[in-house]
């Protein structure tokens, strides 16, 4: 377990579990409410964390095994509110019954902070990222982070199964996750952390070169 960041509104602390995968447990500063950003297996040191703060939501940004298989234990008995892409919501365990649809500029509150969702499919057809931010916040000059799960990575994006699915990542990180301040931290589903500033360079020397029309898979910027 590392803090990733603390400042004066929210801590964000990263586990490492499953098929090193991470996992963030997201805390009010004031009122010690708290968000779980997605729930590999054998998350041990995540559940013993969050038992902690006074849990709320739990928001997946995929429906693949890795991101989900250890929801129903961090879920326990506390029955929170599951926040999946509506078209991944089938890949939920069964019974679930407090999932959540979540899209684009849904805001979710937690004690003094929010979380925007917004839908950015191509990776699976209901991969969401989540924004952490306040106007407060930003006013005091900290950054604002975004947790991509498996759309963007340092150094390229998310696999992707066709060309077809290919493209549709590069949309939704144009629309939507392109367009966050340059100082927008990047949390990832796996590895370490960017920011939308050295991914923004990235993907604009990528696009400078012709495309290969069959392009799919494991792609990198570089």
């Amino acid at each position: 377990m590392s803090i990733v960041f603390t400042g004066k509104f929210w801590s964000i602390q990263r586990f490492v579990s499953g098929y090193s995968n991470n996992a963030f447990l997201i805390t009010c500063a004031r009122t010690n409410n708290s968000v779980v950003v997605d729930t590999p297996a054998n998350p041990i040191e995540l559940i013993q964390a969050r038992k902690k703060t006074n849990p709320t939501f739990i928001l997946i940004t995929h429906g693949h095994q890795d991101h989900i298989e250890g929801l129903n234990d961090v879920n326990g008995d506390s029955d929170s509110l599951v926040g999946i892409g509506q078209d991944d919501r089938p890949s939920l365990p069964i019974p679930n019954t407090f999932g959540i649809d979540v899209s684009t500029n849904q805001n979710l509150n937690i004690g003094d902070i929010s979380i925007r969702a917004m839908a950015t499919p191509g990776h699976t057809p209901g991969s969401t990222c989540y924004i952490l931010e306040s106007t407060e916040s930003i006013a005091a000059g900290e950054p604002s982070h975004v947790f991509t799960g498996d759309t963007l990575f340092p150094g390229g994006p998310g696999k992707s199964s066709s060309h077809k699915a290919l493209k549709k990542i590069f949309e939704s990180l144009e629309t939507h996750i392109f367009t966050l301040p340059e100082s927008t931290v990047v949390l990832p589903g796996h590895g370490e952390f960017t920011t939308i500033a050295k991914s923004n360079r990235e993907y604009a020397a990528f696009t400078s070169r012709p495309l290969d029309p069959t392009l799919s898979g494991d792609v990198t910027w570089a």
